[in-house]
């Protein structure tokens, strides 16, 4: 058996490594177009591979955004946690989302960083089954008196400038064995800051709101979870009484269902993107 000489072996591990890793960006740099190219604005978005949560208003944006290119360009997820990871890979090169997750996602993950430029701006409001005018009426008249008396900016500072991680499930009132029955509500736990799946219960600012409009229709809130997309079924069979899940107010789907007052204005979709892969614009 011929001898390998140890210094020439290792000297063809290290290229061997050296081309593996070269193979590899290059590969991810053929993927997501950011070859000497970093993100400058929202033009490049239009060329570029994007991710957004299914059924969202981000989805729609990333569709609008990439036109005819869309069925090749974007990928869609159930969880704003997929996509983000699916970021981190260099598998996309950004995801559309709603602003306060995006910053959620921000504090939590390194390398990441936001576009400056807004992709739109928006209103969130509670969604009803088509014709239920009679919960539709009472939850309005709730929604008034928590923002006259201030309960609801309250819930939206506890959740914004508080320690979220110190609030437990337990700590939010659901109103059980209330006389009035229950108010069922269908949500997607994964939206923080409003909604989160803690332990076996839930926290956020749709929750504690959800849980304050209940309290004064003397009802008892229960949560049901499930998959953004599938909540508008959910309510237009009756599965669930209301759905509560940052849900943009759009033309379309008011067609489907009626809509609460807002209780979110000016809300913002933005475009998450690697650090190392963005140029803010000079100010």
């Amino acid at each position: 058996m011929m001898k390998r000489n140890k210094g020439v072996w290792a000297l063809c591990l290290a290229l061997a490594a050296i081309f593996s890793m070269t193979l590899y960006a290059s590969a991810e740099e053929k993927l997501t177009g950011s070859a000497g190219n970093p993100l400058r604005g929202v033009e490049q978005l239009k060329t570029a591979r994007l991710a957004a949560q299914r059924g969202t208003v981000g989805q729609f944006i990333a569709e609008d955004l990439l036109g005819d290119k869309k069925g090749e360009l974007l990928t869609t997820y159930e969880k704003y946690v997929d996509a983000i990871a699916s970021l981190r890979q260099g598998k996309v090169r950004a995801v559309v989302m709603d602003e306060l997750p995006a910053k959620r996602f921000l504090s939590e993950v390194a390398g990441l960083t936001l576009m400056d430029e807004a992709l739109s701006e928006e209103s969130y409001a509670i969604g009803f089954k088509k014709g239920n005018a009679g919960l539709l009426g009472q939850v309005n008249k709730a929604l008034s008196e928590l923002k006259a008396d201030g309960t609801l900016a309250a819930i939206f500072d506890k959740y914004l400038n508080g320690d979220v991680g110190a609030i437990s499930p337990e700590g939010i009132d659901l109103n059980k064995g209330a006389k009035g029955g229950r108010l069922v509500v269908g949500t997607e736990a994964g939206f923080a800051p409003y909604e989160l799946k803690v332990g076996s219960g839930y926290i956020g600012i749709d929750i504690e709101m959800c849980a304050a409009i209940a309290k004064k229709l003397g009802r008892e809130l229960v949560i049901e979870n499930m998959n953004f997309d599938a909540l508008p079924m959910a309510v237009s069979t009756g599965k669930v009484d209301m759905i509560c899940a940052g849900i943009t107010v759009t033309e379309e789907r008011k067609e489907n269902m009626d809509f609460s007052d807002n209780y979110v204005e000016g809300a913002r979709q933005v475009a998450v993107v690697r650090a190392d892969d963005y140029q803010a614009p000079v100010k």
